[in-house]
């Protein structure tokens, strides 16, 4: 009997996947989606989505936060302060005014926004800002881009450029 039903909620959840099927949560607003593309969790106030190619995006109608595979982001709760931390992979983000501490490799990350003190640390990375205080880079091989101002730049590194453009909006 265990048996009989462990396979037929298995093939139910299996039907689910394959089909699709929305379910809204008791005594909230919130709707769990389950189809062959992923996973989503939420409402018009906000959404939480986890691709089946292990991308995850999280979007609260005030801006998105991207990451793929290879991309993490943080906020320290105290200070409001970002941190990237990212190997091969992208990141895009809203700065909102707060600073950005960058820590990665080979990777490509998006600031978007007005930033404060943007620190990068790392190799072969490309970055686009919007519009910085000021940048710091230590490391080797990294592009840095901001897309309008006149920010403070320190280089500590080898081979590393900072230069106005990219693909960062402000």
């Amino acid at each position: 009997m265990r048996l009989a039903t462990s396979t037929a909620a298995l093939l139910a959840a299996s039907t689910l996947l394959l089909t699709g099927c929305s379910v809204g949560i008791p005594g909230t607003d919130q709707e769990v989606n389950v189809d062959p593309d992923g996973v989503s969790v939420g409402s018009e106030d906000g959404e939480v989505t986890a691709e089946s190619d292990g991308d995850v995006s999280v979007g609260n109608g005030d801006g998105d936060v991207t990451l793929d595979e290879g991309g993490g982001v943080s906020v320290d709760s105290e200070t409001g302060d970002l941190t990237i931390a990212a190997v091969e992979g992208s990141v895009t983000e809203d700065c909102g005014g707060e600073n950005v501490n960058i820590t990665a490799s080979n990777a490509d990350i998006t600031l978007n926004g007005k930033c404060g003190e943007v620190s990068v640390l790392g190799s072969g990375l490309t970055v686009h800002v919007g519009s910085a205080d000021s940048i710091h880079v230590a490391g080797a091989d990294n592009t840095v881009h901001h897309a309008e101002g006149e920010p403070a730049v320190t280089d500590i590194g080898v081979n590393n450029t900072v230069s106005a453009g990219g693909d960062a909006t402000v």
